[in-house]
């Protein structure tokens, strides 16, 4: 994964996005976002609904991710962005859920808006690969197109598992492209870069296939986004505009070679892992 995100890199830097996915960036983005209409209407066409969506999960993906959640269990979220997802999943689900994320006025949209749901929803300011995870004992922990940004794969893992309750669960939503360089096999399920780092911790998983849905929301996000490009900019808002278009590009090109693959891994607490 570290290779496809190299790539990505270098493209959007090309495209004049060369902070792209640091703190400020994010910052910035959400700063945005929160006040726009134009975003507002990107997101209900390309995700299905707006929640103020800034990632790849659609609704039918967002929807069979509450399906795995249980009333009551005590859930940590990596990646929580402004929150809008975690309160979905609060709701529909009826779980406690803590998120986190390292951009602050993400959080602190999230904070003010769910401030009358603080028994069981929580945002929290924190750099996941600085910071020490909060708390413990935790029946599920949710890591959505965040764990890419986290470092070392079996690194992380690791270290989220020592988060779990015993018999708890991670749940990881993560994509695989393909580069010249790398086996036509790692687009099979089961091998995988995610797959590799599962099984050499000895990890056991269940993997669910979303590859029509991210392809899908790819060729969708490069169309509206050069579509409602005038409203952006009426509003003031070309950098958001500018910074969908700067990383839709990458994905869309793998994605018309079907090149581009999604997977949801569902995990089960390594106890072995955890004491050693």
């Amino acid at each position: 994964m570290e290779q496809s995100m190299n790539e990505l890199m270098n493209h959007t830097a090309d495209m004049g996005q060369a902070e792209m996915f640091s703190k400020a960036w994010y910052n910035e983005y959400f700063r945005r976002a929160a006040e726009s209409q134009a975003h507002s209407r990107f997101c209900e066409a390309v995700y299905g609904r707006d929640l103020c969506q800034h990632g790849m999960m659609d609704v039918e993906e967002m929807d069979f991710l509450a399906s795995l959640l249980k009333t009551g269990e005590k859930v940590l979220e990596i990646g929580c962005s402004n929150g809008h997802i975690t309160e979905h999943l609060h709701e529909k689900a009826g779980c406690n859920i803590l998120g986190l994320d390292y951009a602050d006025i993400a959080i602190a949209q999230a904070q003010a808006r769910t401030q009358d749901k603080a028994a069981t929803l929580n945002f929290r300011c924190a750099d996941l690969i600085q910071d020490e995870l909060p708390g413990g004992d935790y029946d599920v922990i949710l890591a959505i197109d965040s764990i890419y940004f986290m470092g070392d794969y079996n690194k992380t893992l690791a270290k989220l598992n020592a988060k779990l309750r015993p018999g708890g669960r991670m749940i990881i939503a993560a994509f695989q492209a393909k580069e010249d360089s790398d086996p036509d096999t790692i687009l099979l399920p089961g091998h995988t870069r995610m797959d590799e780092a599962l099984q050499a911790l000895s990890f056991r998983y269940i993997q669910h296939e979303f590859t029509p849905n991210i392809r899908n929301h790819w060729i969708k996000n490069y169309e509206f986004s050069r579509t409602l490009q005038p409203d952006f900019a009426a509003e003031g808002n070309a950098f958001l505009c500018e910074a969908r278009m700067a990383e839709n590009g990458w994905f869309k090109d793998h994605a018309e070679r079907e090149t581009l693959v999604r997977f949801m891994y569902v995990i089960d607490h390594n106890a072995d892992l955890a004491q050693g």
